[in-house]
């Protein structure tokens, strides 16, 4: 079989990255997608989709900048179009778009749900539930061309855990529910649906406010859990579930970078 074909949907910085330099060192084709790019980025911040894909690249693999937002139909209509055009099907979908996080949230400073701004509802719920959905549906025609296609949407946490941000929580656990009823009406295709949690992450963001001591694992992590989810030929016993990165190390048996096996929050 020629090489595998993998989106990474939200792959400038944070978990997208560290996914995608795994699937480089798989010897994957990435299409890395995001909105930070060489000429424009996001966020106050320097990483960009064509610094990402040319890590890919430079791990064995190969990788794609496509500018995408992934609140945008168009540019997702545009970004299938273009891997439809040059490879013809999706191996692998990891949906890692997420405009939630609390440190470039529109403003507000109340905790309780009475107290913040609409904008935080917006915030959490379209660049994260909608984005993921929307990507995945517009993915299905060329999902459905791989012998066996898995879709990975990342999470934070399980539905039998609470955060004490109820808009988060919603968020989180609209994609478990989502993963869930998703592989009921894929029961019957190749295609595996997985909600994948990881701890808490030293994503660039976390270093520069600070808090990279606190940090339990690197993003190669989660991108050795994504690597080792594609190998397992059984990987569909998982489908429809949302599983903790830790436990699927002591499953595969992959460690952090340092060689450590961080436990979940």
């Amino acid at each position: 079989m020629s090489k595998r074909i993998a989106l990474v949907a939200g792959g400038s910085r944070g978990a997208g990255r560290g996914i995608a330099y795994a699937l480089g060192d798989a010897g994957m084709i990435v299409y890395v997608t995001g909105r930070s790019t060489n000429e424009q980025t996001t966020d106050h911040r320097s990483e960009t989709i064509e610094e990402t894909a040319a890590g890919v690249t430079a791990r064995g693999g190969l990788g794609i900048p496509v500018v995408c937002d992934h609140t945008s139909l168009y540019d997702i209509d545009r970004l299938i179009q273009q891997i439809q055009h040059c490879d013809g099907r999706i191996d692998l979908l990891v949906n890692c778009v997420f405009g939630g996080s609390e440190n470039h949230l529109p403003s507000g400073t109340g905790r309780r749900f009475w107290e913040r701004p609409p904008e935080h509802w917006n915030a959490m719920m379209s660049a994260g539930p909608k984005a993921y959905l929307w990507t995945i549906r517009a993915a299905m025609p060329l999902l459905q061309q791989s012998p066996a296609a898995l879709v990975i949407n990342l999470t934070s946490f399980t539905p039998e855990q609470v955060s004490g941000n109820l808009y988060y929580d919603l968020a989180m656990q609209t994609i478990n529910r989502m993963t869930h009823v998703m592989a009921q009406e894929l029961a019957q295709t190749t295609i595996s649906v997985i909600a994948l949690c990881p701890g808490f992450m030293r994503t660039e963001r976390v270093v520069d406010a600070g808090f990279a001591s606190a940090a339990t694992e690197s993003t190669t992590y989660i991108g050795r859990a994504v690597t080792a989810l594609m190998a397992d030929e059984d990987v569909r016993r998982y489908s429809g579930q949302a599983v903790f990165v830790a436990d699927l190390a002591k499953t595969y048996q992959f460690t952090d970078q340092d060689g450590t096996q961080p436990l979940p929050f």
